[in-house]
This record gives C-alpha cells, sequence and structure tokens, in this order.
C-alpha cells in the first residue's frame, strides 16, 4: 500500500512539473517574441534546473543569450542543443553566426587522412556500432551452419565467404563500438565563459602568462588539478585555466 502512494505520489509530481514546465516555456517564448530576453533566458534556465533538457530549450536559451550579446552562454547552448541534435539545420545556422562573433580565430591543425576517417567512424553511435556487431554475429551463426551442412562446393565456397566477411565485420564493430564510448567518456570539452581570460603555464597565478581566450571559444579539457583545468586549443597550444572561467559541455 505504501508503495503504490509512493508511486501515486511521484506520479502526480511528475505530471504537475511537467505541466508547470509546459507554462514557463510558452511564457519564455513569450518574452523574447516582445524582446525581453533577459526573462526569456531566466526563465529558460528555470526549466532546465528542473531536469528538462531537450534541443528546443537549449537553442531558444541560446538564442536568447546571442541577443543579449552574452557570447559564451549563447555558443554553450547551441553546443547543448546540437548534442541532442546534432543535424537540425536551424540550430547549425544560428551557432554559426554565434561563432562568428567570437573574438579569438583559432585554426584547427590539418589531419591526416587516416585521421578524419577514424574520427568520421568514433561520431557515430556506440548503438550503432553494438547493433551491427550483433548482427554480423547472427550472418556468422547463420553463414557457419549452412556452410558445415552444404554438400555444394560452390554453395560452400558462398557460406564460408558470409562466414568469413561476417566474424571480421563482428569483430571491427566491437572495437568501434568500444572505442567510440571510451572516446565518448575521455574526450571532454568545455566552453570560455568570461570575457577575456588569461591561459597560464602552470596551474597557479605566478607561472607565465601564455596566451589570452575570449568568451565562447570552445577548449578540450586535458586534465584537473584543484581549482584549474589544463586544456588544449583546435590549433594545439595547450596551457591551464581556472575552473570557473569555463563551462563543460
Amino acid at each position: 500500500m505504501k508503495k503504490n502512494l509512493f508511486y501515486l505520489f511521484c506520479l502526480f509530481f511528475s505530471t504537475t512539473l511537467f505541466a508547470q514546465n509546459n507554462l514557463t516555456f510558452i511564457e519564455a517564448n513569450e518574452a523574447y517574441n516582445k524582446g525581453d530576453y533577459n526573462k526569456a533566458a531566466k526563465l529558460y534556465e528555470d526549466i532546465i534546473t528542473t531536469g528538462n533538457h531537450s534541443s528546443n530549450l537549449y537553442f531558444n536559451l541560446a538564442n536568447s543569450y546571442y541577443k543579449l550579446q552574452k557570447i559564451g552562454p549563447s555558443v554553450y547552448n547551441y553546443e547543448k542543443a546540437l548534442l541532442l541534435d546534432p543535424n537540425n539545420k536551424d540550430i547549425l545556422v544560428n551557432y554559426g553566426y554565434a561563432k562568428q562573433a567570437r573574438l579569438d580565430d583559432i585554426q584547427a591543425l590539418p589531419k591526416g587522412f587516416l585521421t578524419r576517417i577514424y574520427e568520421n567512424l568514433l561520431a557515430y553511435s556506440t548503438d550503432l556500432w553494438a547493433w551491427l556487431a550483433v548482427v554480423s554475429v547472427l550472418l556468422f551463426v547463420v553463414g557457419f551452419l549452412l556452410f558445415y551442412k552444404s554438400y555444394e562446393p560452390n554453395l560452400r565456397k558462398i557460406y564460408f565467404g558470409v562466414w568469413s566477411l561476417s566474424i571480421v565485420i563482428a569483430i571491427f564493430s566491437i572495437t568501434l563500438a568500444y572505442q567510440s564510448e571510451n572516446h565518448k567518456n575521455t574526450t571532454k570539452y568545455a566552453i570560455v565563459y568570461s570575457q577575456e581570460v588569461k591561459i597560464q603555464s602552470e596551474p597557479n597565478l605566478r607561472s607565465e602568462q601564455l596566451f589570452t581566450l575570449h568568451e565562447g571559444t570552445k577548449v578540450r579539457q586535458l586534465e584537473t588539478v584543484e581549482n584549474w583545468h589544463k586544456i588544449r586549443l583546435e590549433n594545439g597550444k595547450i596551457g591551464w585555466i581556472p575552473k570557473k572561467e569555463i563551462r563543460t559541455l
């Protein structure tokens, strides 16, 4: 009886929260359309604090910050929106405008042909590689059974080819699924939130200042020491930045 009451309470709370978030979302959209971007941004942020996440929510929040000329928060939320909907053309177009407003023009280091192919393969979903591995294993089993039971030489060659190819694809898929998941878990990016920040050679303010970054710049996090992050830029530069100056994606 107590469990049933608990589940009913959770259902009621979730339904109420969902309805409240919908009303807040509508109010935020109305504020945005009236040009009250500060109010719109605050309302969108309020929804996010309840644990609600969607590409439209982050997209609208990013647009609000862009209108307020807050490039750091704008870029950050466009990135969050793209993580949920990477092929959305509206997000990509508006994100392009935000990136053009950044002060830092960082050119990525050229990558080799094989490196580009490998990174493109890792970009695919881990689930895709996992399903491909499952299908390949099934084909392997079917091909082996057909090969084992067939006495026709030509058919045996075909079944052996299916059997051999499927095991190669299965190993390839399992390897990529593992590499993709590992890459996703170990590779962290962040967005500079401060208007301007000095990058140090060591995790302290007494060290040499290497270069300056501005809001909206995307960096890769390498390691953390207390209140500092070691970062790498697309052009290969490395340095230390205070944790409070960036937000991890």
